[in-house]
């Protein structure tokens, strides 16, 4: 059981004035708890006799000149977050109870509407580090954050890189010229003109009811309209396995659960309207409803959630989502609520991290610092989808169209010694655990073989396999995940070997992914 963890702070802005606060729940007692600027002495307020009580202690921890890293200590804590703000410390205030006021990008009158400041999310308890980037209300400093355990293993989260608010509210503004709706009214400026945040569609509605009025009705309808004669299957991941429903009266009915159609409000929400988790059974069909919404993935016919690759295509979407993880540079970081929500063993949208044996969780405030050496040109992310036929070196296989979600072409004709080859794939610094592949055979009974990954040579031993044999056709998909036996770092020409004990044919590859 770890007690507290160390968290490690560096400014990577252009500013010698960054400030971070730590808040939440102290698990031993139960109380809400601050930590105080010397970054390691817990603070617990007592109850104020007024509304809008200062506290009484100083909890702005400075973060040192540009390139500076501190170490604060956090006991554990539950529904904590990392607080930060640039030139000017952020204003907490305490109500009676006591109950902590926390910054507001949403009231006009609270002290911090002017100041650009940020946040990441954590809670550290007896099982678990876990911690997040969240955009889910706004976008604005720029974090990333990494995570170190006991064994020396590290996860990441790219988070946006230098720069990503104006590129973010640089999309939104070119979004509201493709389809007149007001995607611009999200970006938020100073009386002087800095531009401080882009607020989500969510808060946008709640600064501006008016804001997005009626936008995503015509495609509720169409999504209704798509199942009255045809069912739509939802995988809830849970106890009650896959569920089908259809429409009727404009009610989608499913066994256990029946939903009226949603408002814009409701959809960017996740939590209004039908989207109300009651019960069991409508947490477990909610947030894949929300999630299909959101990247409108809702009206296709495939089993929800959808495959990521599949989000945003519709021109009535969350734009700003689609837009946020366009910017993060692993496209990784809640946007709404349920940006959680991935088919299984699909890759991670969420921006998470988490471990039961951390030693060192590291923030980077005001993105990437640099101080790690840039990709080659032409460089893949081993996170993304990587297309099969997008191969630069290859042994006995050839592409052909294929007829998975997505079309494009397959690799096939793939028996035992074949492979193909892919440059410059890059693993990053680790944490990845799964390799995860699109696959199909139509090999005849008895015709088997391995599926294999391997770094630098064709010939290297494999770091994940899986055994592979008839789906039902060679163009039946299958998406099979399996364990990575060893960790890999770093940029690689990456190998997917192919081995059988007979000569015959027996896989079709379309994509694969680590996650």
């Amino acid at each position: 059981m770890v007690n507290q963890v160390s968290v490690a702070l560096k400014n990577t802005t252009t500013s010698s004035n960054v400030y971070a606060f730590v808040t939440g729940i102290a698990i031993n007692n139960n109380a809400l708890c601050l930590i105080q600027a010397d970054g390691k002495t817990p603070y617990y307020p007592s109850s104020p006799s007024t509304t809008g009580s200062p506290l009484g202690v100083d909890c702005a921890i400075g973060l040192g000149a540009p390139g500076t890293t501190i170490t604060i200590t956090v006991p554990q804590l539950a529904g904590a977050r990392i607080w930060f703000s640039i030139d000017t410390p952020l204003v907490f205030l305490l109500n009676p109870g006591p109950g902590l006021v926390a910054p507001s990008v949403t009231n006009p009158t609270d002290p911090n509407i002017n100041i650009l400041w940020g946040f990441c999310e954590f809670t550290l308890n007896s099982s678990q580090l876990f911690a997040n980037i969240s955009y889910v209300d706004f976008v604005s400093v720029p974090v990333s954050m990494s995570l170190t355990n006991a064994s020396g293993n590290t996860q990441l989260v790219k988070g946006i890189p230098q720069g990503g608010l104006d590129a973010v509210c640089q999309a939104l503004i070119a979004q509201k010229a493709v389809d007149g709706v007001g995607w611009d009214q999200l970006i938020v400026k100073s009386p002087t003109g800095q531009t401080l945040r882009a607020v989500s569609p969510n808060l946008g509605i709640v600064i501006n009811p008016k804001l997005f009025s009626g936008y995503f009705e015509p495609y509720v309808d169409f999504v209704y309209q798509s199942y009255v004669s045809s069912p739509i299957t939802i995988d809830t991941q849970s106890s009650f396995g896959v569920v089908t429903g259809t429409v009727s009266g404009n009610i989608l009915n499913f066994p256990i659960a029946s939903f009226p159609k949603p408002s814009t409000a409701d959809i960017f929400s996740c939590s209004t309207g039908p989207f109300l988790t009651n019960s069991a059974a409508f947490a477990a069909i909610t947030p894949r409803l929300a999630a299909a919404y959101n990247r409108s993935t809702l009206h296709l016919s495939v089993q929800q959630p959808a495959d990521p690759s599949l989000a945003y295509k519709h021109p009535i979407t969350n734009h700003y989502s689609r837009i946020l993880h366009q910017v993060e540079l692993d496209g990784r970081g809640y946007a709404f609520p349920y940006d959680d929500v991935t088919p299984t063993n699909g890759p991670d949208q969420s921006g998470s991290v988490s471990d039961p044996n951390p030693t060192l969780l590291t923030i980077m405030v005001g993105g990437s610092d640099g101080t790690t050496p840039p990709p080659p040109p032409g460089t893949i992310d081993a996170t993304s989808h990587i297309a099969a036929s997008t191969y630069s070196l290859e042994s006995g296989v050839q592409t052909e169209p294929t007829t998975d979600v997505g079309g494009g072409e397959d690799v096939g004709w793939i028996s035992n010694g074949d492979w193909v080859g892919f440059k410059n794939v890059d693993f990053h610094t680790g944490g990845l655990t799964q390799f995860v592949a699109r696959v199909a055979s139509g090999a005849a009974q008895g015709i088997s073989g391995l599926v294999q990954a391997t770094i630098d040579s064709p010939t290297a031993a494999p770091f994940a396999s899986f055994a592979m044999a008839n789906t039902g056709g060679w163009q039946s998909w299958e998406t099979v995940p399996a364990n990575m036996s060893t960790p890999v770092t770093g940029v690689h020409t990456l190998y997917l070997t192919f081995a059988s004990g007979q000569p015959q044919d027996f896989v079709n590859v379309n994509w694969f992914t680590f996650s």
